[in-house]
């Protein structure tokens, strides 16, 4: 079983600044958030097999405080990392709205079906993230924990949902938050989109 956990806070998440790809560190209140997951997992008595992270320093370094709880080092996993918000990455949603009015829109109305911004949209994060965990030998047996990023977390549960990948905004997880991928659940992922 995977159990998927978005990064600790940052501080363009306090800022709702939009980060995507790059490569900004966790805030204080981030790493604090980490420790308070990786204790917790540790006094409940987890068991994981392994640790996973996106590359991105604010995923790695979330894994690597909660893996000291764990005796778990984290592996870094291509695949994982946050969408590509292209032009709006750096910018709040207001300073998008008034940079790039066009675009801005198209997100308001399509939601991650967007990519007017020169980035990603949800699918493209989708199929990536589905990959890489795909790849994962715990997707089938075993348990790992996982640490990523909203949006990628956001469009995995959309697709266990069965909703379009436009229709993500509901599902992203808060900083630290820790969501459950039975195996069952990673069927319905696996097989998402074949039936379109």
């Amino acid at each position: 079983m995977l159990y998927l956990i978005r990064h600790g806070q940052t501080a363009y998440n306090a800022e709702r600044r939009l980060q995507g790809q790059l490569d900004i560190p966790l805030s204080d209140a981030g790493r604090e958030q980490a420790h308070a997951l990786g204790l917790r997992l540790k006094n409940e008595g987890a068991g994981f097999d392994a640790l996973y992270s996106s590359r991105l320093k604010r995923a790695f370094e979330t894994a690597s405080i909660i893996g000291g709880y764990l005796g778990l080092e984290p592996k870094p996993v291509a695949g994982l990392e946050e969408i590509c918000f292209g032009r709006f990455q750096d910018h709040t949603f207001a300073e998008c709205a008034e940079l790039y009015p066009e675009a801005f829109a198209d997100l308001e109305a399509r939601g991650s079906a967007s990519n007017m911004h020169g980035g990603e949209t949800g699918m493209d994060v989708f199929l990536r993230a589905r990959a890489a965990l795909l790849a994962l030998p715990e997707a089938r047996e075993g348990s790992a924990l996982v640490v990523s990023h909203g949006a990628v977390i956001g469009c995995l549960r959309a697709a266990a949902l069965g909703l379009p990948m436009n229709e993500i905004s509901d599902l992203i997880p808060g900083n630290a938050e820790l969501c459950g991928f039975a195996p069952e659940i990673m069927e319905r992922i696996a097989g998402y989109g074949s039936e379109r």
